[in-house]
């Protein structure tokens, strides 16, 4: 049973007022913001860290991990954290950090190179690092696909970055002295540069890969000729001696030059990459490229000291074609050696006239064209193209009083005819001039023999007697010969008869009328 009087107490006595509890406490509010900051930290430092990459060098000489950096024009994008060797490969791998906006373009078109000290005939590049040390250079590329790991350039490359114009890729049989980075010219301006030379695997020629910045890169063209500019083109040939060189810098490093017969706007530029043929010099560039040739030989058995291979074959002075071969050869038949010298005739190079017919079908037919030339008189001979360096070259040309020649189409190489040079047949001409004064000379000698052996005896009774008739005629002609005296009584008379004859002419002109009337008396 209750207490009234406790129970009055007990509602007499204050309430408390009970707040719930808080599900989480505002204490703990500080180290959840605390981890919030720290993932966020470690967010946006792990969303800034780029990518690592693997770049493998034959050495890493100059390279430190921890200081080395990579520039990519001058501008730091990435450092060198580790370098260690790969016992596989014997190579050394860098491992590389780079910066997250590097990213897109890490793709296996891209380029690492290390950076030094380095001089060539090109001159000398990187002598700042003499200083602050080698670092790592890069060409970067947005096309290809995304790649970690790349084999490094030994050699920094001449081209880098997207310099517009194109590349185009030369071949020869001889590199002479050309090498990368070398210049390449465009009527006397540096308009490119050498980027790579390559000895093909089958070791027969060389291939040389060249840039031309733009927008020289558009006169390069399918009339484009190549040729090797380096040191001093010195040639003699038929048209005498030539020197010529592209600048002081071609002749001490080298260089390469080109020219193209057409650079109007209606021809199409070269697509990049295309090939072309490096000649060995600007004469040879400039040589006729034959198209419609056909291959002859000629037997000459003349000297052809002078006639090399390369010789232009001329009608008329225009050439027609080459000389392609020379040989020596010995006929075991005929016991006779002869020089066959293989020629190139292009017909092209003559142009039609005449209406479709029966001379245009033959024109179209070499073989019918040449046996219908050959007919007329065409033969070919050699000739001096230059007195002083002595060269020679094959000339073409009518003589209607030539022997017949039939062609023999039968083997291979057709003979052609010819007849004997200038040279040969004056040679020929002063050695029958000489057998004829060989042959006087003996008829001579004989006449000599016999008038000191069988005239001689006649000769002297003739000369007695006209000593003899010489010692009258002077016996005759003496001052006290009777015919002196004759002679001296018959002029004093003749003198008297000749006064007497001008006394009478005297008179007759002072008195002309004593012809008619006679002379007076006085």
């Amino acid at each position: 049973m209750s207490d009234p009087v406790q129970d009055e107490y007990m509602n007499h006595l204050p309430e408390s007022n009970i707040q719930p509890r808080a599900k989480i406490s505002i204490i703990w509010l500080v180290p959840i913001v605390a981890v919030l900051v720290g993932a966020w930290i470690g967010y946006k430092a792990w969303s800034e860290i780029g990518p690592t990459v693997i770049i493998t060098f034959a050495t890493a000489d100059g390279l430190e991990a921890g200081k080395t950096k990579i520039k990519y024009k001058n501008v730091e994008i990435g450092e060198v954290k580790s370098i260690h060797v790969n016992h596989d490969s014997m190579n050394v791998e860098v491992v590389a950090e780079m910066t997250k906006d590097i990213k897109p373009f890490l793709t296996d078109k891209s380029r690492f190179w290390v950076i030094r000290a380095r001089i060539n005939a090109s001159g000398a590049s990187g002598l700042d690092t003499l200083l602050s040390g080698a670092y790592i250079g890069i060409d970067t590329s947005s096309e290809g696909r995304q790649l970690r790991k790349f084999t490094g350039l030994e050699i920094p490359p001449v081209i880098t970055g997207n310099i517009p114009g194109r590349h185009f890729v030369l071949h020869t049989r001889n590199l002479g002295s050309i090498e990368r980075d070398v210049p390449v010219y465009y009527r006397k301006f540096i308009v490119g540069r050498v980027e790579e030379v390559k000895l093909k695997p089958d070791g027969e020629s060389v291939t040389i890969r060249i840039f031309i910045n733009a927008p020289y890169d558009k006169w390069v063209n399918a009339s484009t000729k190549f040729w090797n500019a380096s040191g001093i083109d010195f040639s003699m040939n038929t048209s005498g001696i030539n020197v010529d060189s592209e600048s002081l810098v071609s002749i001490l490093i080298g260089g390469i030059a080109f020219e193209s017969a057409d650079i109007s706007n209606g021809i199409k530029p070269a697509e990049n990459n295309s090939g072309f043929k490096l000649y060995p010099n600007r004469v040879e560039s400039l040589k006729i490229d034959y198209q419609a040739e056909r291959k002859f030989v000629i037997n000459f058995s003349e000297s052809v000291r002078g006639l090399t291979i390369g010789a232009p074959v001329e009608f008329r002075g225009i050439q027609m074609g080459e000389v392609t071969d020379i040989q020596l050869l010995f006929d075991t038949e005929a016991k006779k050696i002869s020089v066959p010298v293989t020629m190139t005739i292009d017909y092209a190079r003559i142009a039609l006239k005449e209406k479709p017919g029966k001379l245009a079908q033959l024109a179209v037919n070499s073989m019918r064209r040449t046996e219908f030339f050959i007919n007329q008189g065409l033969r070919a001979q050699l000739e001096t193209g230059n007195l002083l360096t002595g060269q020679l070259y094959i000339a073409l040309d009518f003589f209607p009083d030539a022997a017949p020649f039939t062609m023999n189409w039968q083997v291979d190489t057709p003979e052609f005819p010819s007849v004997p040079g200038t040279m040969g047949g004056l040679k020929i001409h002063i050695n029958s001039i000489l057998k004829k004064v060989d042959s006087m000379m003996t008829q001579v000698n004989e006449l000599s023999y016999k008038l000191n052996h069988k005239l001689e005896p006649e000769l002297s009774g003739t000369l007695r007697q006209a000593e003899n008739t010489l010692l009258t005629i002077q016996g005759t002609l003496e001052s006290d010969s009777a015919l002196q005296q004759d002679l001296h009584i018959a002029l004093r008379e003749f003198s008297k008869a000749a006064r007497s004859i001008k006394t009478l002419a005297d008179y007759l002109e002072r008195h002309p009328e004593s012809l008619i009337q006679g002379k007076k008396r006085d």
